[in-house]
């Protein structure tokens, strides 16, 4: 399994997030996941590991484990900036993530606390945006000097301001060294403040070279998160291009939870059978 040939920068992984009800987090279960991605062709994987929980000793055993298997690990946490508890874990990412090596990415998310203690806010206030700029980017000058790039990913933020608010574009437009991940389907959510429109979304994209690094594709049909890849508003085949355009190499699964270890798995063939179909991805014969 490879991408197709008219993509020739772009790598496949899948977040260890799909697997979470099957396999919770341990190094044991990591390994298995990290099998799973070396039997089936994945370029990487996307640990995610919420409050940094695992220790140094533990990511020396899996980045060991994972270069055994040719497999690359991005280190993902879960904390946005407003969180009390952002600094504490993102100090112990950076320890976490550089010891994985290559490609030295360390993911985080651009907003939640700040939306889910207020249903009505449509958005960033200047104070806010303000605050979630130079702490962004004060963090990604830390991760630097470990050799780590620190990305943010959009989840309910609005796409962009209103006028009397502030959103994503905004937030990017006055940031210099963190990264954005981008996810595929958060735009286009009832649960997003402010749903994007497809082409505004792909326009901002491919005028961000530098700055959009990773992706998780994941899909956004009939206004849920699914547990396996079908038609989005905005189309993985677009997706692609703009990719490829602007250099982002990483497109990793993101699919929701299921029971199971073999439903996982089936739902990851399944999604990957589904780039096949549209010719993003090779399948041997």
């Amino acid at each position: 399994m490879h991408v197709s040939h008219s993509y020739p920068g772009i790598t496949l992984g899948f977040s260890t997030q799909n697997f979470q009800k099957a396999l919770p987090l341990g190094v044991d279960n990591l390994k298995i996941l990290l099998d799973f991605a070396s039997e089936e062709g994945y370029n990487f994987m996307e640990l995610r590991d919420p409050h940094a929980d695992l220790s140094e000793e533990d990511c020396k055993i899996l980045a060991d484990y994972a270069w055994k298997k040719r497999v690359e690990v991005i280190y993902e946490i879960h904390k946005d900036l407003f969180d009390p508890e952002f600094q504490e874990v993102f100090d112990r990412a950076i320890r976490n993530t550089s010891i994985f090596g290559e490609p030295g990415i360390l993911r985080s998310i651009l907003s939640w606390s700040e939306f889910a203690a207020h249903k009505n806010k449509k958005g960033w206030t200047r104070e806010e945006l303000d605050y979630l700029t130079t702490t962004a980017d004060s963090c990604a000058k830390l991760a630097r000097v470990e050799d780590v790039q620190f990305v943010l990913e959009n989840i309910i933020e609005p796409w962009s301001g209103n006028g009397e608010t502030f959103g994503l574009t905004d937030f990017f437009d006055r940031t210099a060294l963190v990264g954005l991940q981008f996810d595929t389907a958060n735009p286009f959510l009832s649960s997003c403040r402010g749903q994007a429109e497809p082409e505004s979304v792909a326009n901002f994209l491919s005028s961000i070279p530098g700055k959009w690094l990773t992706t998780h594709l994941k899909c956004a049909a009939e206004d849920q998160f699914q547990p396996i890849l079908k038609e989005n508003p905005l189309p993985y085949s677009r997706v692609f291009e703009l990719m490829e355009a602007g250099g982002v190499t990483y497109a990793a699964l993101e699919l929701m939870a299921v029971d199971g270890l073999d439903a996982c798995k089936e739902n990851h063939r399944k999604s990957i059978q589904y780039l096949s179909d549209i010719n993003l991805v090779e399948l041997p014969k």
